[in-house]
């Protein structure tokens, strides 16, 4: 436990004291302990309820509507969430709805459903109308706040579904959902509750809360409401938790071996864009290395973009048009910052090899850039030259037989992008894969470049 941690508890502790000592002075100062029962009076109450098996009953029966209102909650409005972000016009008509639902008073879902349902059922209903519109509203803004490039990343690598949601979108997401679990755990807590005490449910915290002031049974009516208020504390302990839990990487248990065309050219025919790039043609041939040039804003990020597939041109036609994954370098490094840079390098392995040797390979490639020593630092310790050779590092360990690269070496000093050069010629030798590179810099184009392209005006 942190310094910071330590001190926190125990001043939660000192102010729970502070509390406890406040109410047994008001106790004996006022002396009626039918209406202001004094602490021992009350933890005697705590203790007799404790031993039956009604107390129990209560206690789990509350807890279960609880935690099946806030499982039950969530798929639906994950699914909810998710229809809302692909079809805007969904959305823009529930939302008036959603707004309803989280306007209108508990106490009239509950008297409305006092009317046409078994109280049974009641509590878990308003549980469910209490946590939906929060946790539908909330995911639905964490999805339309999802980073596009991580997920252009996640397409171009083709990574595993259950990856690319537990390592790119879960952590964009987490935010959005714990923020709007915590809050419809505290809305949905207390309307349970009531639920149950004005359903007279057969069994519940507020069952036997309203019991108790039936029989003006205070110390047992206060000793119900300590319980919930523990379990909420725990509760909303238990989302905090759930919150730190990092999903890890899934590795299949054997290794698969990739799966790519034969890809001896590929060829762009009078390709055009809405920007950029007008009646291009070209012939990418096997086992050759293109450099791409050209002024700032002649379209060379998205001649890259078209010929990954991220983009579709409004003309022409790419044969064979890439459906496969492809090993891309983004013109910023695009790493996912909950992952150290190891992990970021043997993600888009994650799709055919085991950990063991996904990690042999990514140290491998970590060594050819000369990023072995840092393979557990995570993105935000590194500096901007030193992300974007863990970009390269992916890039060369992905097994596609088509290489993109936006302006790869910005960040490295010209020694070690000299270095980094001849291990990316040299490998290149030995898969004869298609690499296709941009750079404004000459003597960037003259050390790799087996062949140059210039943009020009008139082809953009």
């Amino acid at each position: 436990m942190t310094m910071k941690r330590f001190r926190k508890t125990i001043v939660t502790l000192i102010a729970i004291l502070c509390l406890a000592g406040g109410w047994q002075i008001i106790a004996v100062l006022t002396d009626r302990p039918e209406f202001i029962p004094s602490i021992p009076q009350l933890v005697r109450t705590l203790l007799e309820l404790s031993a039956t098996e009604k107390f129990y009953q209560s206690i789990g029966m509350t807890t279960f509507r609880g935690i099946i209102g806030m499982v039950l909650s969530t798929s639906l409005a994950i699914g909810a969430a998710s229809l809302f972000v692909r079809f805007r016009l969904l959305y823009e008509l529930s939302a008036p709805a959603l707004t309803l639902m989280r306007s209108v008073p508990v106490i009239s879902f509950i008297l409305l459903a006092l009317i046409f349902l078994n109280p049974e059922s009641i509590p878990l209903l308003i549980a469910f109308l209490t946590m939906f519109p929060l946790l539908t509203e909330n995911l639905t803004k964490g999805l339309y706040s999802l980073c596009p490039e991580s997920l252009i990343l996640a397409r171009q690598f083709r990574l595993k579904r259950i990856n690319t949601l537990s390592q790119i979108i879960y952590p964009q997401l987490k935010p959005f959902l714990y923020s709007g679990l915590a809050s419809a755990a505290g809305f949905g807590w207390r309307a349970i509750i009531m639920g149950e005490a004005l359903s007279q449910c057969a069994s519940g915290i507020g069952s036997d809360m309203k019991l108790a002031q039936s029989f003006i049974d205070v110390p047992a009516l206060m000793v119900w409401t300590f319980i919930a208020i523990l379990i909420s504390f725990l509760f909303d302990k238990g989302i905090r938790l759930l919150s730190h839990v990092k999903p890890g990487i899934y590795f299949p248990r054997t290794e698969k071996a990739p799966v790519f065309p034969p890809l001896p050219s590929l060829h762009l025919h009078d390709i055009s864009y809405r920007y950029g790039i007008s009646h291009f043609s070209y012939d990418f041939r096997k086992g050759f290395i293109y450099g791409v040039n050209g002024p700032s804003g002649q379209g060379k990020t998205t001649l890259l973009r078209l010929i990954g597939g991220v983009l579709r041109p409004i003309q022409g036609n790419i044969v064979p048009l890439p459906n496969w994954g492809i090993a891309t370098i983004f013109q910023e490094a695009e790493l996912l910052p909950e992952l150290n840079v190891q992990e970021n390098v043997t993600l888009p392995l994650s799709s055919f090899y085991s950990k063991a040797y996904a990690q042999r390979i990514a140290q491998r490639y970590l060594c050819d850039v000369e990023m072995e020593n840092l393979s557990d630092k995570l993105p935000e310790e590194l500096s901007y030259g030193q992300r974007q050779r863990v970009a390269i590092a992916r890039a060369l360990a992905y097994p596609s037989p088509l290489l993109l690269m936006d302006e790869p070496f910005k960040g490295l000093d010209n020694e070690l992008k000299v270095r980094i050069i001849e291990r990316i010629r040299k490998q290149q030798a030995a898969r004869e894969q298609i690499i296709i590179f941009t750079s404004h810099d000459t003597e960037e184009l003259k050390r790799l470049a087996d062949k140059e392209i210039e943009l020009k005006l008139s082809e953009v």
